[in-house]
């Protein structure tokens, strides 16, 4: 089944157990099931929000390019909530006095809670497999939910079955139940918010792209490699250097390591590589991105363009200041460019689209005279006026 269809099914239960428990409560005179109904309710608002996040996630348009994959995780982050709710909740019951039930309906009661009980077990542990294996947070966050249903179930059932022994032990397993609850929410809300934050992905898959990515014969050097989790879902950014000064073969390989991550890795959504050539031929166009004569330290930061042919002197000024991202890699192509020299990558994702499907490789540089620069990409002096 896919996530929907398991938030569905998780609404659907949740929903038929408030209502049977409510029955159940009023026949027996027990508040405490009666309590469990309406817990048994949140737990369907929970499932219902799963659900919609999880739906909504996968949309993806031109304002939100990637997708609304972290709606899955803000869906988690308010699970996470009803979990402290519910924590509180049960904290309140030891609170209360001892509750009278109705004898003669006891069994009913009690047969409702074991069913109740028996159905959120199975749920949850089915439901947290199918959200390890399609790699959903809400999913994960909704079957830690369902698993607080059957404690409160349990809660439940041991205290109307100590009614036969005539001793009362809820409130003390009421306090220890509230806790192990309570830090479950708190370990899924710290880690919903690192995910909300950019979180890094973990170092075993950051070494396995590594090994990816220097499967390669053709790359000498990995510069920087990002890799962020969010969503359920890994977006891969790396800066690399290939040992060949032909360009179209160059993207291929880029294309290539590209091809490799998203097989390798399934979870992957997006994988962009920037890669940089280790030497130019003469033909080679290059421009350098400048702000008050030196190096700018971004595309936002550029006032002009130095156009120049490499093994050439002359070099072609284009003024640019104040123009857009996406503006400068349009200018970019239109100028026929292959290399751009920059403090760093574009921010905007449409701008390092544009330059990535145009083929034009951005090479970042510490350097601040635009000669030196030069001198760092061509590997020679070249005199630019």
């Amino acid at each position: 089944m896919k996530k929907e269809h398991w938030a569905l099914v998780s609404l659907g239960l949740n929903i038929f157990q408030s209502v049977i428990k409510l029955i159940g409560g009023l026949l027996t005179g027990s508040l405490s099931l009666i309590g469990d109904a309406i817990h048994s309710l949140s737990d369907a608002t929970a499932s219902l929000i799963a659900f919609l996040s999880i739906k909504f996630s996968e949309v993806k348009n031109e304002r939100f390019p990637y997708g609304l994959y972290k709606l899955e995780n803000i869906g988690a982050i308010v699970i996470s909530f009803f979990l402290f709710f519910t924590a509180w909740e049960i904290i309140q019951r030891t609170l209360k006095g001892e509750i009278k039930i109705n004898q003669e309906n006891l069994p009913f009661g009690i047969g409702i809670t074991v069913v109740s009980l028996s159905a959120s077990l199975t749920l949850s542990f089915l439901e947290r497999r199918a959200g390890k294996r399609l790699n959903s947070p809400t999913l994960i966050a909704d079957s830690y939910h369902t698993l607080t249903d059957a404690f409160a179930s349990l809660l439940v059932l041991i205290s109307l079955g100590s009614y036969y022994f005539g001793i009362n032990i809820e409130r003390y397993i009421a306090v220890a139940v509230a806790v192990i609850i309570g830090y479950t929410a708190f370990e899924l809300l710290k880690e919903q918010i690192g995910a909300i934050l950019d979180i890094s992905a973990d170092k075993e898959t950051i070494e396995k792209i590594k090994r990816i990515i220097l499967s390669f014969p053709e790359v000498m050097e990995i510069k920087r490699l990002l890799v962020r989790s969010a969503g359920g879902k890994l977006f891969v950014d790396a800066v690399i250097t290939i040992n060949t000064d032909d360009f179209i073969r160059s993207h291929r390989i880029a294309d290539e390591i590209e091809r490799k991550i998203m097989e390798e890795l399934l979870h992957v959504d997006m994988v962009f590589i920037h890669y940089e050539p280790c030497c130019i031929n003469d033909t080679t166009k290059v421009a350098i991105l400048t702000k008050n004569g030196k190096i700018a330290n971004s595309f936002e930061e550029t006032e002009r363009i130095l156009i120049f042919r490499e093994g050439r002197g002359n070099a072609r000024v284009i003024n640019l200041p104040g123009k857009k991202e996406e503006y400068i890699a349009k200018e970019l192509v239109k100028q026929g460019v292959d290399i751009v020299i920059s403090g760093y990558h574009p921010r905007s994702n449409k701008a390092k689209w544009i330059l990535h499907r145009n083929k034009i490789f951005v090479w970042e540089t510490e350097k601040e005279n635009p000669y030196e620069a030069l001198a760092e990409v061509s590997r020679i002096k070249e005199t630019v006026t």
